[in-house]
């Protein structure tokens, strides 16, 4: 362990995520960019084992949003805290260690080119876990791509993948870590409709087999229904509606039906 993990571990003021309260708690958060103001007094909370989708059009803010969760950007105004973090307080060793508690899959899958699949998957080790030893560092590796349902790939070049088998190992990478929340930015974007399919299932799979919680851009409505426990509704930089795929689908306001239309 760091010395910056173990100092934060040891601070009770920080860090400390109570099971009976939210793991994401997003309050009254402003965020703008010149003249145009993505998120308007927005709110949200995730709640532990949950998966929240965000869903909203291109442009709404939606990718912004997730990128203050994990701290790649800071807000105007408005409190955003994580795991017990108060996340635009950290400083980068603060921010270090709570990304090896937060995975964050990319909605470019943001592989290295040059690396194979199994080189792909120690790099995050390497700076996180490094602790383990080659033999424990191999059986996670293996095991998270059993996961996804790709081991035969370890020696493979993202290049010689397909898009759905990149998102897969993009995820698997993620798992490595084995995070208690995962952020996932437009997952199925660029897929065909039946890869896209399979790829929210696995979302799914991951979110039983893992326990985690996690928050999902998007606004592929077939990804929407089959991962949402509950969804919210960027509309004007505000969380506009909130419920169920089948209230929302319900709803009689213009505005969230034409998501369902």
């Amino acid at each position: 362990m760091s010395t910056a993990e173990q100092a934060y571990k040891n601070d009770n003021t920080g860090g400390i995520a109570d099971a009976t309260k939210p793991v994401i708690v997003v309050s009254h958060v402003n965020k703008r960019f010149g003249k145009n103001k993505v998120l308007n007094d927005f709110n949200i909370e995730l709640n532990k084992g949950e998966t929240l989708v965000v869903l909203g059009r291109s442009g709404a803010g939606k990718s912004v949003l997730i990128k203050l969760i994990i701290g790649l950007m800071e807000p105007d105004a408005g409190a955003i805290n994580v795991l017990g973090y108060d996340v635009p307080a950290l400083d980068h060793d603060g921010l270090d260690v709570l990304r090896s508690r937060v995975g964050f899959l990319f909605q470019s899958n943001a592989l290295y080119d040059s690396m194979t699949v199994r080189e792909n998957l120690e790099f995050p080790m390497r700076r996180h876990m490094s602790q383990l030893s080659p033999e424990e560092v191999e059986k996670t590796i293996m095991e998270v791509l059993t996961n996804v349902g790709l081991p035969h790939t370890v020696d493979m070049l993202p290049s010689e993948l397909s898009g759905g088998m990149q998102k897969r190992i993009a995820l698997a990478r993620t798992l490595v870590l084995k995070p208690e929340i995962i952020l996932y930015d437009e997952p199925t974007t660029g897929l065909d409709p039946i890869t896209g399919k399979e790829i929210s299932e696995l979302i799914v799979e991951v979110q039983k087999k893992y326990n985690t919680s996690s928050i999902i851009i998007s606004h592929d409505m077939k990804c929407v229904e089959i991962t949402a426990d509950r969804i919210a509704v960027l509309i004007e930089g505000r969380n506009y509606a909130s419920g169920t795929f089948d209230e929302l689908k319900q709803s009689n306001d213009s505005k969230v039906k034409a998501f369902f239309e």
